[in-house]
């Protein structure tokens, strides 16, 4: 555990939003991102994909910040702030899937997917806050 805490500490700040949000371009915006699985046999499993991408999100977002700002802890309203950044992220990303002509369709369900993920997670920000000061 310290040796995560060692190495969060000496990357620059906002490294987790910046890896995220490019993992989640990727998956989101690119035609076939994950070869043909087993997964699709799932029902909705794509609606847990984005809730988890999301809340991880607005994660980063937050534990970003407050180490940029030095921040001993965050505020609800605040985290409140992240989880609306990373769902406003999402509804960006459903148009840009409606706009683009790449077999990828805009799908309201899949942005409250990623709404309920982030606003799941966002409690989580405060004590992994905690864990990696």
């Amino acid at each position: 555990m310290n040796r995560l805490r060692h190495l969060y500490s000496f990357l620059p700040p906002h490294t987790l939003t910046v890896i995220i949000g490019c993992i989640i371009l990727y998956l989101t915006l690119m035609p076939d991102p994950v070869p043909e699985n087993d997964l699709a046999l799932i029902p909705h499993i794509d609606k847990l994909v984005h809730a988890i991408m999301f809340g991880s999100l607005a994660v980063a977002i937050a534990l970003d910040r407050s180490r940029s700002r030095g921040l001993e802890s965050l505020t609800w309203g605040f985290l409140t702030l992240c989880a609306v950044i990373a769902t406003v992220a999402g509804g960006l990303i459903e148009l840009l899937q409606g706009a683009m002509a790449m077999g990828r369709g805009c799908d309201t369900l899949d942005l409250g997917a990623d709404f309920l993920g982030a606003l799941v997670a966002f409690p989580l920000s405060r004590p992994l806050t905690r864990f990696l000061r």
